[in-house]
C-alpha cells in the first residue's frame, strides 16, 4: 500500500483465481491484477465485469492478464467488459484486459459501456491488448494498445511500489 489516510492506493495480486458475478463485480480504486484467472459472468443483460474508479493521480487501476472471461449461457453481445465508476470528482477509471480469452457474451464491437449519461466510457482509460475469442474487442469502439504501449501495462508495472513487496509474476 502506498500513501497515507484517504489517498492510500492499495495493490492486490490475484493469481489463478476464480471470480464470478453479474454486474460490476470487480470494482474499486485499488490497483489490482488478475493473472491467469477464470472470470465467469452470470447472465444479466447489460452486466459488466469491471467498474474501476481509479484516482486520477494513479496511472494504474485494474489489469486482467492471461485470463479467461467465461459467458456460458449468456446470449451473445449482451454484456460488457466494464464501465467507469465515478464515486469521486477525482476518479479517472483505468482498466486493461490483455492476452486473455473473452467469450461471446461480451459485445466485441463495443466492449465498454457508460456508467450513466454523465460518465461516458470514452472519458475513461480503457484498453485491450491481444485478446482472443468471440468477445475480444474489435473496431473503433474497442480501443487497443500498441506493442510499445502494452510494455508499460504489465503485472510488475501495476504492482511496483516503494515498500519492497515483490510478488512472483505468472503472466
Amino acid at each position: 500500500m502506498q500513501g497515507t489516510g484517504r489517498d492510500r492506493q492499495y495493490r492486490q495480486y490475484f493469481v489463478g483465481c476464480y471470480v464470478e458475478g453479474a454486474i460490476d463485480f470487480i470494482f474499486g480504486n485499488a490497483t489490482a491484477v488478475f493473472d491467469g484467472c477464470n472470470i465467469a459472468m452470470r447472465n444479466w443483460v447489460g452486466g459488466t465485469v469491471l467498474a474501476p474508479n481509479t484516482d486520477k493521480s494513479q496511472k494504474y487501476g485494474i489489469l486482467i492478464a492471461s485470463s479467461t472471461i467465461y459467458t456460458n449461457g449468456v446470449p451473445a453481445n449482451t454484456m460488457y467488459l466494464g464501465r467507469p465508476w465515478h464515486n469521486s470528482v477525482d476518479a479517472s477509471p483505468q482498466a486493461v484486459v490483455r492476452n486473455s480469452t473473452i467469450n461471446s457474451g461480451v459485445t466485441a464491437a463495443h466492449p465498454w459501456t457508460d456508467m450513466t449519461t454523465d460518465y461516458s466510457w470514452t472519458q475513461a482509460r480503457f484498453k485491450e491488448y491481444k485478446n482472443t475469442g468471440a468477445g475480444a474487442g474489435t473496431g473503433t469502439n474497442a480501443p487497443q494498445m500498441s506493442d510499445s504501449e502494452a510494455a508499460d501495462y504489465t503485472a510488475d508495472k501495476y504492482l511496483a511500489g516503494t515498500d519492497g513487496w515483490s510478488p512472483v509474476f505468472h503472466s
